[in-house]
């Protein structure tokens, strides 16, 4: 397992180092088994986290390894910086969401690719819905909970939180969640499941306003519509589709 803040190689070394204390590079790379073309590189940034030290000794350096406390020294410095930028973004959202609607027209198709993209159609499907309204989702492919399943639940969990209720026609042979949170909702009808005789070809997401298409390929291929019109004639026929299960 590698340890938090360092790459592989890093891990290896830092490892090495802990081990046989004070060495020569010669050592570090028989007990590390990294490469000699990467080793200076990696006790370089190690020695720039401060987790190695350099001593010369008769011409010929050698390297130590600094205390493992200096590794949660390392994550305190990244939670000081990474709640440094959440002011920082906090401040600077009103001025993006402004900029953002200062467009005199949205863009009627958005395309994303990856997990990363995936999610950021999920949550702008999200922020959609208002307390009482409904959200659809036709398919439930098996690569979406591969992928994303750890997400998925949080999303329906925020989503019951919003008071939204969602409909799901789900692939057959879909798991069941079975989290007494996911089983409080469908008992009080929050989150509404029939299963589909057959496998669909995509994850679909509809609201009021849009519908997002989720496509598992070689790689994640997420589209969004954003067109109430075309939403309405799509939840139409999510509902008849519905009323057949």
């Amino acid at each position: 397992m590698d340890i938090p803040q360092l790459t592989t190689g890093e891990t290896k070394v830092y490892r090495a180092l802990l081990k046989i204390n004070e060495s020569s590079v010669g050592n570090i790379l028989k007990f590390s088994g990294v490469s000699h073309s990467k080793i200076y590189d990696i006790l370089k940034r190690l020695a720039e986290k401060g987790l190695v030290s350099t001593i010369t000794k008769n011409g010929k350096q050698y390297f130590s390894a600094a205390d493992p406390k200096t590794l949660q020294n390392l994550i305190k410095e990244q939670e000081e910086k990474l709640n440094q930028e959440k002011e920082e973004l906090k401040l600077l959202m009103p001025q993006l969401l402004a900029e953002k609607n200062a467009k005199k027209t949205q863009p009627i198709i958005s395309a994303f690719e990856g997990i990363n993209g995936i999610k950021h159609l999920l949550e702008e499907s999200l922020e959609e819905v208002k307390k009482g309204e409904e959200i659809l989702i036709l398919g439930t492919p098996q690569k979406i909970v591969e992928y994303a399943g750890g997400y998925l639940k949080d999303w329906q969990k925020r989503r019951i939180e919003k008071g939204a209720i969602c409909k799901i026609i789900c692939d057959p042979g879909s798991p069941p969640w079975k989290e007494e949170w996911w089983r409080d909702s469908k008992n009080k009808k929050q989150s509404l499941i029939k299963a589909s005789a057959s496998v669909s070809p995509a994850y679909l997401v509809i609201t009021n306003k849009s519908i997002t298409t989720i496509y598992f390929a070689n790689d994640i291929l997420g589209f969004k519509v954003s067109h109430e019109e075309i939403a309405k004639k799509y939840k139409a026929f999510f509902e008849e589709i519905w009323k057949q299960k």
